[in-house]
């Protein structure tokens, strides 16, 4: 868009010219290789969602830097970022945090998609089996402040060495 717009509708009439065009990033959201191989081709960025972090760091951030290597045509000068969703639970209470997992992560192990890529990240599992403790643990960090901080800290650095996972973290 070059910040001009004119359309006539059956209920508005737009007429604008803007001395600016917005420069608004698009995430593509990423599970499997191809997502990650297409938004390194095309978008400003990927975002994960309930994937656990070697899985992003074995297999995402090849594959978005493959798509970007690929598009290098299309003037891409290196890999968009990865902006990682990680659960943090701020509970020192192992057990309660698994029993949470389990049913924060349930409607997941449902889906093939989800499925599929807990597999490939290591995790096979399949529709209503219980979910094992491991999967919960790579998805959720969890302990008192202390221990969050050391290990949100771990992961930032590794997710350094590979220079292009940012992580993004809520509670």
């Amino acid at each position: 868009m070059e910040g001009k717009l004119d359309h006539r509708g059956k209920f508005f009439n737009v007429k604008v010219s803007l001395p600016h065009t917005a420069q608004i990033p698009i995430l593509i959201s990423t599970l499997g290789m191809k997502a990650f191989q297409l938004a390194g081709e095309i978008a400003d960025g990927a975002l994960s969602w309930v994937c656990p972090v070697e899985y992003l760091i074995r297999t995402g951030i090849p594959a978005l830097r493959n798509g970007a290597a690929a598009a290098t045509a299309a003037n891409r000068q290196s890999a968009p970022p990865l902006v990682a969703y990680i659960s943090v639970a701020l509970c020192e209470d192992h057990h309660a945090v698994l029993e949470a997992g389990r049913q924060m992560i349930d409607i997941y192990t449902k889906l093939p998609f989800y499925i599929q890529m807990f597999s490939d990240a290591g995790f096979p599992i399949t529709a209503g089996q219980k979910i094992p403790d491991s999967l919960i643990d790579s998805l959720i960090v969890s302990g008192d402040e202390k221990t969050v901080a050391a290990k949100l800290t771990e992961l930032l650095a590794a997710a350094l060495l590979h220079d292009s996972l940012f992580l993004n973290t809520f509670s």
